[in-house]
């Protein structure tokens, strides 16, 4: 009806109640479809690899939304060796989106891996969707995870008067909503404790904040 247009079919699709959708079921219609199997509710689903490293450069300011160009050689860890190695590209891939990171089959990238990005060995139908270990211990421990928390902190610090507010501002990006009363006395107790330890600043304080905002379920996951 559309003349066989995919744009037009996506934006169908993506305007459809059906598409729009909460995760959070009513009571009723989940003790009539426990199993979800007539799409009563949004399946709650993680995003992926590339979509989350993107959001950790939109979110600390780095993201180059520029469009088109060659690829960016992808980074390599000091753990990453071997015959043919080529030279490492940036921690943050100057600030490119994920779709614009070169792929090297025999040195791919870790972080990609780690989020079930295929391997490019062969043709793939659909992506392989896990909850494993190293997810989080890529989320707590990668450099470009605590690069782009410090640098995240430093933007809130600089737009924001204050830890509470900066707090706010930190909350408020990473969820797509305003904290709740609660998470904010939380987050403001957790900034001040930790700005207080001897050789610590706000900033380090805040970096922290950032990081433990990454690891939550709210952020990886899509509601």
């Amino acid at each position: 009806a559309d003349g066989w247009s995919v744009k037009r079919a996506i934006r169908r699709i993506a305007l459809s109640e059906a598409y729009g959708m909460s995760s959070r079921p009513l009571a009723e219609s989940a003790a009539k479809d426990p199993g979800n199997l007539l799409y009563h509710s949004a399946r709650v689903r993680r995003l992926s690899g590339e979509s989350l490293r993107d959001s950790l450069l939109a979110l600390s300011g780095r993201l180059d939304e520029k469009r088109f160009g060659p690829p960016v050689p992808p980074y390599l860890t000091p753990f990453q060796d071997g015959r043919g190695k080529p030279g490492s590209g940036p921690l943050d891939g100057d600030g490119r989106r994920s779709i614009y990171l070169g792929v090297r089959r025999n040195f791919l990238s870790s972080w990609m891996l780690a989020f079930d990005t295929p391997n490019p060995f062969s043709t793939v139908g659909r992506r392989t969707v896990s909850n494993v270990p190293a997810q989080a211990l890529v989320l707590l421990n990668d450099p470009l995870v605590h690069q782009q928390a410090r640098l995240w902190a430093q933007k809130a610090l600089k737009s924001q008067t204050g830890q509470s507010e900066s707090a706010r501002s930190l909350m408020s990006e990473a969820f797509s909503r305003p904290p709740s009363p609660g998470e904010l006395a939380d987050a403001v107790a957790f900034v001040g404790e930790h700005s207080r330890n001897p050789g610590s600043s706000a900033e380090d304080a805040l970096t922290l904040l950032a990081q433990a905002l990454i690891n939550s379920k709210e952020f990886a996951y899509v509601r």
